[in-house]
């Protein structure tokens, strides 16, 4: 089997595959690169396998529809990839599924509608990704002002980052209540460019930046508190 990625060796993360170089997919393996992991990019777009071809490990132009040609490029003995494919939910489906029943130990799929991911879930995938509905959320967490930024973590579970609301300011910290009257936890502070552990009895001020996690609804709460 020809090593397509060949010896070069940089972190020790596996090399992952990228299927797809849309505005996601070069996105995704362009990040993948800047941190230190080797990416295979395969596309069926021969304009765009050239385009990445400078940027990436290497790239492939293929149809990944047939499991024939995942075998031949050697994807079978890779642990991760991901599946980018845009709008083209057909192949996406199929490559999907290719890479699943190749034994592919960590298979990642873009989905561009409800249906698209329980599909991908039934048929295996391991992890479904929805940038658009999961950027939508996000922006609109940040839109009231309040938050410096969000990630939903799980379900109507996310993390923020955010200015210590006047209800914690210039007092003894008592995480513990904070907990109980908000529902929310408080994990760590900014202080002088700084990231610290929140421990009882610290004093907040506006001049710190706070990470608190709990549901959406308690985070916008304790905001206004």
């Amino acid at each position: 089997m020809v090593n397509i990625f060949g010896s070069r060796k940089t972190i020790d993360i596996a090399p992952v595959v990228v299927v797809g170089l849309g505005r996601f997919g070069h996105a995704l393996a362009r990040e993948l690169m800047d941190h230190g992991v080797e990416v295979l990019g395969i596309d069926a777009s021969d304009k765009l396998v050239r385009e990445m071809a400078p940027e990436l490990t290497q790239t492939v132009q293929a149809d990944t529809s047939d499991a024939a040609v995942l075998t031949q490029l050697g994807i079978d003995e890779v642990e991760r990839a991901v599946v980018a494919i845009g709008s083209d939910v057909e192949a996406s489906i199929l490559t999907a599924s290719n890479l699943v029943e190749l034994g592919v130990r960590d298979v990642w799929a873009k989905a561009d509608s409800e249906a698209h991911a329980r599909i991908l879930l039934k048929i295996g995938v391991h992890h479904v990704i929805r940038p658009e509905r999961d950027t939508g959320r996000r922006i609109a967490h940040l839109l009231s002002g309040r938050f410096e930024d969000f990630a939903e973590i799980a379900q109507d579970y996310g993390v923020t980052k955010l200015v210590p609301p006047a209800c914690v300011q210039g007092k003894p910290l008592d995480l513990a209540k904070v907990l109980r009257e908000y529902k929310v936890q408080l994990v760590s502070v900014r202080t002088l460019g700084r990231w610290l552990p929140l421990t009882d009895g610290r004093e907040l001020t506006a001049n710190d930046l706070i990470v608190a996690a709990g549901s959406p609804a308690a985070l916008e709460k304790f905001t206004e508190g």
